[in-house]
Formats: structure tokens, C-alpha cells, sequence
């Protein structure tokens, strides 16, 4: 955690040279507690976030990295791109939502803080920073602006969100594009076992009002797995099911329901009604299967290293099933990725 905050406070301090005392522990409040403090209501987070954005002043970078997973996101560098203030309300939002820290975890960044002032690591005077804090204290830490002299050389307009939004900003930009466009969009998630196709689905359905859909609840029943079959690159998903009962329902815009298949019980479960959305995400391997792939409007593929993929699918999935998992169902995916290029054929690559 150390090396971190100092590595954060450092380049700060080096990115704004008028940068106050204030102004650093409103960066610490910021890292452990978030922006929580700030949200009265979504409503009115969205009506000062639109009322901010005009004069919101050009920046270099859009991101800008505050350490413990959060970022400022700078209003004035969304001027030149498609994704709707609505959206980046919902970074925040869920941000605030669920970010945790602790006054506790607050005075040990600011211990830090004054060590490193003391040590003549930053440009602060530590007896002015000592007394912030002493006073800072007494208050019980609350919400802190920003200093006069760095709001008039700087201008501060951000939002603080997390990095997983700075991480998968290119795919919220294009999504809401397609979403300005009109008509439906459909999302394509495809790629390796343990890359976060899963997640990143979660995350985009806490941010939209969409459908999301699971491969995994259309893997081919036993008395369908022929060796034949199987010899097809992707020929383990029942992509002619998911084209019938998912596809070409969501193409017609009316309420549809669709029974998930369970891989231990081999057979159907309960039905899943579905009501149209505009946006729809469809996550797991192999739906780019070429019998699926035109009816997307926006293909990602998620890769990952070998390494990491294997410790994500033994936490994930436990030892009986890794070994499972890398004796057959990788290189089976693999080989359908190999023979349809599949990460070629996508938009955007995480």
C-alpha cells in the first residue's frame, strides 16, 4: 500500500506544482473513501454532472490513476467522445455504491503522507501538513475541496470512478454510440476460459438497462456430443439452439422465453422470459460461432495469460474440474478460436 500512495502523491505533486496541502489529503480522502460523500441523489448527480461538463477545461488524458482501484475521470475529455453523461453518472454512482474504506485506513494514508514530507519526498512543508491533519482530525475527517490556488490553475472537473472504467472505456464508448445510432445492439463477448468474459457482462448490466445472455446455459446435451461433431471447431455449444430460441426472437423486439441447459442434470431447467431491451450482451466462448456471428453490432474478445488463466480457473472452478478444464475444454476452445480467427474478426480486445 505504501509504495502505491507514495508513487501516486509523487506524481501528482509533479503533474500539479501548485498543488496545497488540502489538495493531497483531498487525493487521500479520495483513495480510501471514494466519492461517496458527493451523491445526494442519481438525479442529482446527472443535472450537475451535464451543468459541469461545458466548461469543463481540455485536459490531456482522459484518467488519471489515484491509487486503491479509482481513477479521476476528466469531464473535459469527454468533449470529443460518443459515451452519454448518463453513463459516466453511472461510473460514479456505482462507484459510491460500492467502494469501501475506513477512517482508520484514512489516518494511515496520511501518516504516510506526513512521513513522506518529513523525509523531503514531497513538496509540502510538514508542519503545515502535520497541523492539517491535527485540525483535519478534530473535525472527524470530513469532505475537503480543493484549494483556491489549485482550482484556479487547475480548474478541477473530474468524476472519481473505478479503474475497471478507465480499463473497458473504449467498449462503453462504443456501445453508446451504437445506442445513439437507434435500434437494437447486440454485444458479443467472446474469447478465453478465466479472461472476465463473465464479468465484464455483470459490470456492463450494472451500468444499462440491458438483457444478458450465458453461452454457457446453451453447451450441447450428451446424446449430441458425436465424435463428429466434436471434430467441429465450436461444434460443443448448441449454437442452433441459441440461434432459434435467443436470435431470432430478440430480432423480432417482443417478449420471448428460453430454458437454460444444465450440464450436471443434462437436461432443461425452468424457462427464462425475456423483455426486449435495446442493448443485449451476450457473454462465453464460442458466441462468434460463425453461425452466430451477423447478428452482433459489436464483437470484444477478452484474452488472458497462460498463467493467470490457469489460477483463476483452479480458484474458480476447484482441482478436479481444472484438470478438466485444461485437458479438454481449452483446447477446445483454442481450436475453435484458431480456426475462425475469432479474435481477428473482433472490434475490440481486452
Amino acid at each position: 500500500m505504501t509504495d502505491e500512495l507514495l508513487s501516486v502523491l509523487e506524481k501528482h505533486a509533479r503533474q500539479y506544482p501548485g498543488l496545497q496541502v488540502r489538495d493531497a489529503a483531498k487525493l487521500l480522502y479520495q483513495n480510501e473513501l471514494g466519492p461517496g460523500h458527493m451523491i445526494k441523489s442519481a438525479n442529482d448527480s446527472l443535472r450537475r454532472l451535464e451543468a459541469e461538463l461545458p466548461g469543463a477545461p481540455a485536459v490531456p488524458f482522459l484518467f488519471e490513476d489515484i491509487g486503491n482501484g479509482l481513477c479521476r475521470l476528466h469531464l473535459g475529455g469527454l468533449k470529443e467522445r460518443e459515451i452519454a453523461p448518463a453513463t459516466v453518472n453511472r461510473f460514479f454512482i456505482f462507484t459510491a455504491n460500492t467502494h469501501q474504506g475506513s477512517i482508520a485506513g484514512l489516518e494511515e494514508k496520511l501518516a504516510v503522507l506526513a512521513g513522506a514530507c518529513r523525509k523531503g519526498d514531497l513538496p509540502l512543508p510538514v508542519g503545515e501538513v502535520e497541523a492539517f491533519i491535527r485540525d483535519w482530525s478534530r473535525q472527524g475527517y470530513p469532505p475537503v475541496s480543493h484549494s483556491p490556488e489549485y482550482r484556479r490553475l487547475y480548474a478541477p472537473a473530474y468524476r472519481v470512478v473505478k479503474a475497471v472504467f478507465r480499463d473497458y472505456f473504449p467498449l462503453f464508448d462504443r456501445i453508446d454510440a451504437l445506442l445513439k445510432a437507434g435500434g437494437a445492439v447486440n454485444v458479443a463477448i467472446d474469447g478465453m476460459s478465466g479472461s472476465g468474459k463473465s464479468s465484464l457482462a455483470a459490470l456492463l448490466q450494472q451500468i444499462y438497462d440491458c438483457n444478458v445472455f450465458h453461452m454457457d446455459d446453451f453447451f450441447l446435451p450428451q446424446a449430441m456430443k458425436t465424435p463428429r461433431r466434436l471434430s467441429q471447431p465450436g461444434g460443443n455449444v448448441h449454437h442452433e439452439r441459441f440461434r432459434r430460441e435467443v436470435l431470432a426472437p430478440l430480432s423480432t423486439g417482443r417478449p420471448f422465453c428460453y430454458r437454460p441447459f444444465d450440464c450436471r442434470s443434462q437436461s432443461l431447467g425452468d424457462a427464462v422470459c425475456i423483455e426486449p431491451k435495446q442493448l443485449n450482451i451476450v457473454e462465453g466462448a464460442y458466441c462468434l460461432h460463425p453461425a452466430l456471428a451477423d447478428a452482433y453490432q459489436l464483437r470484444v474478445f477478452m484474452q488472458v495469460g497462460p498463467e493467470t488463466q490457469r489460477a483463476r480457473i483452479l480458484q474458480r472452478n476447484g482441482p478436479a474440474m481444472y484438470q478438466r478444464f485444461l485437458e479438454e475444454w481449452v483446447p477446445l476452445e483454442n481450436m475453435y478460436f484458431q480456426a475462425y480467427k475469432i479474435k481477428d474478426q473482433c472490434d475490440l480486445v481486452f
